[in-house]
């Protein structure tokens, strides 16, 4: 190839605890530009591996700071070409890192009562933060070397790449500790969850037991967090994570006005959906074959790179959709960067919502599939899983009771993330002294009074929902992509074939950030005022 491809891209979407939510390992190294004859995905440079075949190797760190001192080492010599080498390499050893990652937490999400998976993935993800580290420190020493220029060319980086590394950077000891301990408190999480498997589900002695000391780990996480925030330079962790961690191209004020107009216009909706038997629906019984059954036929409506994505994923056995009662209570798609190979993971309930979750993952797999590792934000990555659920019915036969059920299935998913969303805003400003177990249920309580959620519901189980813990503020990004996946099924229902068209077009796309895609897919914003509005006319007329 004649770029550089210092690329891994993002490692980890999924759903967890039934409930649709997506989280990420992490964001990794940033998607540099292909020349024009770059290889396509049916040229690939790799041999497709098949999962069963793909090796899990021990993370050699001492290895991958070998590989980081020679870069850092050539920066400062005379010789470009040696350094373009010594890149490679780097990216090598940290590529071979987190295929690791992502095999270890395959593996370990398969059987949570393995201890060795255990073992490795609490040794992969406390390894992250020092790997992590490393890339910080490379990409601050190439910002400052005498070959900026040249890596900045079209055929690598890529003008501009370096801005944001010059100057110190907040990646120091201290930050790196911070981030350790992050990563341990987030591995003591699943550990808890290990532990509760033999706890009855949403029963007092879960609750008053390890949903205790879940609580009290969110409490800690939250502090430590804000501590990282103003450590790296921000007034909150709500900036950072929005900044730094996602690199949204809109605000958390954004989102707080968003969150309003949702609360002002969808809540009196959602409470007349949510009493309804709607939801019967989804209690349908529905096997695992007919849950591969249901996208194997989309995909194969859709054609093109979704039916050829379907059918590596298929034949690669490239997914795990069987139900095993030591599983781990999620759904995710994970991109293997050593094999370019995606990878979809769920725990199935038996149920006719399966379907729709499959689709979901498999939404995930076909954008990695089309561009070879996404390098998209997890606002626009989330289009394309929501989107293939919409999608997905409006392809095939015998789809209408399944159609109704997305129907209230998308109006909860936009009113319920959004409350989601806003307990983490409200938590994440809460002063120093009013962080506590106590005040964090009477937000959740608060919260769940206004988006009208259930009475049933027990201000306490917030400790079911893992991105409060592992993946923070991520969970505005369904609400986001939920509303531009909609818009794309109106088009499709509006004219045939345009709205596939669209999602289909849109797989390899290279606008990264939320408003950027929009813009370019010529949507709606949802920030746009009077939106919400528009929203609730549709979705009134549907629940007529």
């Amino acid at each position: 190839m004649a770029a550089l491809l210092l690329a891994l891209a993002l490692l980890l979407t999924g759903c967890s605890g039934g409930v649709d939510f997506e989280g990420y390992f992490s964001n990794l190294l940033i998607m540099t530009g292909l020349s024009d004859d770059s290889p396509t995905h049916e040229e690939a440079l790799w041999e497709p591996t098949a999962f069963a075949d793909m090796e899990y190797v021990h993370p050699d760190l001492d290895a991958y700071q070998a590989a980081l001192d020679a870069c850092l080492a050539a920066s400062q010599g005379n010789r470009f070409g040696e350094l373009v080498d010594a890149i490679w390499d780097y990216n090598g050893a940290y590529g071979d890192f987190y295929t690791a990652y992502a095999l270890s937490y395959i593996h370990y999400c398969a059987d949570l009562t393995d201890e060795y998976w255990g073992d490795e993935y609490d040794f992969c993800e406390a390894s992250t933060a020092t790997v992590d580290a490393g890339l910080d420190e490379l990409y601050h020493t190439l910002a400052a070397c005498s070959f900026r220029e040249r890596l900045e060319g079209d055929e690598y980086f890529g003008a501009g790449f370096f801005d944001d590394y010059e100057g110190d950077s907040f990646w120091d000891d201290t930050f790196t500790a911070m981030m350790e301990r992050e990563a341990d408190l987030e591995a003591q999480y699943y550990d808890l969850s290990t532990k509760a498997l033999d706890v009855e589900y949403y029963s007092e002695e879960f609750f008053n037991g390890y949903g205790q000391e879940m609580g009290q780990l969110l409490v800690d996480l939250v502090a430590l967090r804000q501590e990282i925030a103003a450590y790296a330079g921000y007034d909150n962790y709500l900036d950072f994570a929005y900044d730094y961690t996602y690199g949204r191209d809109y605000t958390p004020e954004d989102a707080d006005v968003l969150m309003a107009d949702i609360q002002n216009n969808l809540v009196d909706l959602y409470r007349v959906v949510d009493d309804s038997d709607v939801w019967l629906l989804g209690y349908r019984s529905c096997p695992e074959a007919l849950t591969r059954l249901y996208v194997q036929q989309t995909a194969n409506a859709v054609g093109g790179v979704v039916e050829e994505a379907f059918e590596s994923m298929n034949d690669l056995g490239l997914c795990d959709v069987t139900y095993d009662e030591n599983k781990y209570n999620s759904s995710f798609e994970i991109f293997l960067s050593n094999y370019a190979e995606p990878f979809v993971f769920l725990n199935p309930t038996g149920m006719l919502g399966d379907q729709l979750t499959f689709a979901h993952e498999f939404g995930h797999f076909c954008n990695d599939y089309a561009s070879d590792g996404s390098g998209v934000g997890i606002d626009v990555a989330e289009i394309f899983s929501q989107g293939l659920e919409y999608l997905s019915l409006c392809v095939g036969e015998e789809r209408d009771d399944l159609e109704q059920y997305k129907m209230a299935d998308g109006l909860s998913t936009t009113v319920e993330q959004a409350a989601y969303a806003d307990f983490e805003h409200r938590i994440y400003r809460l002063s120093q002294e009013e962080l506590t177990l106590e005040n964090i249920r009477a937000v959740y309580a608060q919260v769940f009074a206004d988006y009208g959620i259930g009475s049933w519901r027990d201000p306490r189980d917030f400790v079911y929902i893992t991105h409060f813990f592992t993946s923070p503020l991520y969970i505005i990004s369904y609400v986001v992509s939920n509303d531009a996946a909609f818009q794309m099924y109106q088009l499709e229902k509006k004219s045939p074939g345009e709205g596939l068209k669209l999602y289909v077009d849109s797989l390899d796309t290279e606008q990264a950030t939320f408003l950027a895609f929009i813009n370019e897919a010529e949507l709606e914003s949802p920030f746009t005022p009077g939106h919400m509005e528009a929203v609730r006319e549709i979705l009134s007329g549907i629940f007529a």
